[in-house]
């Protein structure tokens, strides 16, 4: 008897059920977790129930947004196209000395002053060579003559030279500038932009109700 009673206590304490002890802090977590999802199906509620009640309201603003992006998109693929196509107009005022440097000809056909004569302000001394010839036989001498040009003595001459002119002339003038802005720097990075803006606007324009006429933000809008 006593063999079949420890049996049986032994079969019973096996057949009872065991569960497993849950740490203190997983027990937390698992109740935080509980909680904040809790909360948010009362949040998500609460949304609900206020959109149900002013979804006349939520339409128009829906409404609103959509008329809002898509008046905004088309408009910056409007400037982003009308930037490719401008060109920068500018008058830029120029004062400054330009230099000059030439050859002046200075010949018979250049010279105004009648007969190519020139009248000497000051005496001119001059000294050259002489070859004299004595008459009868004499004999050659060769001398140097000291000689004094009076002033006031008219001398014909004929000029036929080239002379170096090196100077500068002011100038002050405006200089209209009308450059095409895709022909400078600029211009790529303008076309890889409206790609972008392209990339980023035909996605969603169907679904978008895009003007027909891109709007302008900077004239003032009609009452």
């Amino acid at each position: 008897m006593a063999a079949e009673t420890g049996a049986r206590s032994t079969t019973a304490e096996r057949a009872r059920p065991r569960y497993a002890r849950i740490a203190p802090l997983y027990k937390a977590l698992i109740w935080t977790s509980f909680l904040i999802n809790a909360v948010l199906i009362v949040v998500v509620g609460v949304l609900v129930g206020v959109l149900i009640n002013h979804r006349s309201q939520v339409a128009g603003l829906t409404a609103n947004a959509q008329v809002f992006a898509a008046d905004n998109l088309a408009e910056l693929q409007d400037v982003v196209g009308d930037l490719q196509q401008s060109t920068i107009i500018y008058t830029v005022p120029l004062d400054t000395r330009l230099p000059i440097e030439l050859d002046v000809p200075i010949n018979p056909d250049t010279i105004m002053t009648p007969r190519n004569v020139v009248r000497l302000t000051e005496p001119v001394p001059l000294t050259a060579p002489a070859a004299i010839n004595f008459p009868g036989g004499g004999g050659n001498l060769n001398a140097t003559v000291n000689i004094v040009l009076p002033a006031g003595l008219e001398l014909p001459v004929d000029l036929n030279m080239d002379v170096k002119l090196v100077t500068s002339i002011p100038v002050q003038l405006d200089v209209p500038v009308n450059i095409p802005l895709a022909e400078t720097e600029l211009g790529p990075q303008f076309q890889r932009l409206g790609a972008i803006v392209n990339r980023l606007v035909d996605p969603i324009a169907p679904i978008l109700p895009m003007p027909a006429t891109p709007p302008d933000s900077s004239k003032p809008r009609q009452p």
